[in-house]
């Protein structure tokens, strides 16, 4: 995602909006399936700049009951400050003015913008930690492992923990 740009924001209050429609920058560690698309606006504050915007993409990812792979559609509107450090620059990740401000997020790649550090990062930030195939996902068997949003499986199920079975006997 790198754009020759830095011209058109060289100046102080320079502004752009850019359409996005890439490919997912890799190390996101989740699995997407086609484009991030969306659009954002570059403003140069003077030492950093502004980025705000809106993303969609939508991510591969397992049931957190059945662990059957599902499509999960994202979108988002993000703002974000951004410096015009350099990427590979270990430094740029941790130059803050005090403890209470986090670390802009460099955007340059030798003379060109780069988007994808940011992209990357919003994307891993807004996917969900956990979700569901359907609402009602019945999950798996606790014994067979059968996907129970398949029918039923065989197995006896004691529906009482052991561990408070000696309470079942005082109702009995």
């Amino acid at each position: 995602m790198r754009y020759d740009i830095r011209d058109q924001l060289s100046r102080r209050d320079a502004e752009i909006t850019l359409e996005i429609d890439a490919p997912v920058p890799i190390g996101t560690d989740i699995e997407f399936v086609g484009n991030v698309t969306g659009w954002i606006t570059l403003h140069n504050m003077g030492g950093e700049v502004a980025a705000w915007g809106h993303f969609e993409a939508t991510a591969l990812m397992e049931c957190g009951r059945c662990l059957a792979g599902h499509e999960v559609p994202m979108s988002f509107d993000f703002s974000e400050t951004c410096s015009f450090a350099q990427i590979d620059e270990p430094l740029a990740y941790t130059q803050v003015a005090s403890e209470d401000e986090r670390a802009s997020i460099p955007l340059m790649d030798g003379d060109a913008v780069d988007l994808s550090e940011l992209v990357r990062q919003l994307l891993v930030l807004h996917a969900p930690l956990r979700s569901l195939c359907r609402p009602d996902c019945k999950g798996i068997c606790p014994q067979c492992g059968k996907n129970l949003n398949a029918g039923e499986c065989d197995c006896e199920i004691d529906e009482v923990d052991p561990r408070l079975a000696p309470l079942r006997e005082l109702l009995q």
